[in-house]
């Protein structure tokens, strides 16, 4: 057999053998997405900017799959598709400066209506098939997340480890001018740092080191300066849209796969074919 045909037929072995549909490059691996997202007003809340006790909910479409380390490869086609659903609560408001209208921290945390559904402490749930959801097209909130929501739960994200956070910059978020700010216009930023609760994906993922606060980074790092998945993205105008969502996100996610062992035994075999193949030409 050709070298090339040993190492075309493993790769598709390894495909056809892997838990899932879609495969996840090992190690660090992100996951590129397109959100849409509205603003639930807690109770006794009136104003349109962001209080304590509001609430951000919204559905998730990813993109891509890219692998962050050598080779950097990508899949721009996810199929099944992963979609999901996420909802967190304003914890707290905090003026990071002299003047409020430049800059404000705001804490997020899980909501009790989303843990009720989830579990404690989650913020994301992740499903993978089902209907198609088309982001830019789906009619309404409610048959957007039904079509987020209608495959096998893949996996629920949340804070499950003393280092997670959810956070955002901004100066305070109002979604009034939200709603009319053009869709490519930064209005907030947002990082977070958040644990697996719920894995049915098939992998195992490794724990990723945050940039902490006191090495001159992001992060408080309360624990043991690591968690399971990291993110950062901003929050994006919503003008345009007209089934409820109020802005459009774009927060991408990264986090640490293990190499499937199968994937692992394929990849030796192929050497090892290689290797014979190699020693016969010689021969």
């Amino acid at each position: 057999m050709k070298l090339k045909s040993i190492v075309s037929a493993v790769l598709a072995a390894g495909a056809m053998a892997s838990a899932n549909a879609f495969v996840l490059f090992p190690g660090l691996t992100q996951l590129e997405d397109d959100n849409r997202e509205y603003l639930i007003k807690g109770a006794g809340n009136t104003s349109t900017s962001l209080q304590v006790g509001d609430r951000l909910r919204g559905v998730i479409k990813f993109q891509a799959i890219v692998q962050l380390e050598a080779p950097f490869a990508s899949d721009n086609n996810i199929s099944p598709e992963i979609t999901g659903v996420f909802e967190t609560e304003v914890l707290s408001i905090t003026n990071v400066d002299a003047n409020p209208a430049v800059a404000e921290l705001i804490v997020f945390g899980p909501s009790a209506s989303f843990q009720m559904q989830y579990g404690l402490g989650a913020t994301v749930a992740l499903y993978t098939g089902g209907t198609n959801l088309d982001i830019n097209a789906c009619p309404s909130i409610a048959a957007c997340e039904t079509a987020a929501t209608d495959g096998p739960l893949w996996a629920v994200a949340g804070f499950g480890d003393a280092d997670d956070i959810w956070v955002s910059l901004n100066s305070r978020l109002n979604f009034a001018t939200v709603a009319t700010t053009i869709g490519t216009s930064q209005v907030a930023s947002i990082n977070y740092a958040q644990s697996i609760l719920v894995n049915n994906t098939g992998y195992t993922f490794n724990s990723i080191d945050l940039d902490c606060v006191s090495g001159g980074g992001l992060f408080p790092c309360a624990g043991d300066g690591k968690t399971d998945l990291i993110g950062s993205g901003s929050i994006l105008g919503g003008s345009g849209l007209t089934n409820g969502y109020g802005a459009r996100s774009d927060i991408d996610v990264t986090f640490s796969v293990v190499p499937e062992p199968g994937s692992l035994a394929l990849v030796g075999l192929a050497l090892a074919g290689i290797g014979l193949s190699a020693r016969r030409r010689k021969a």
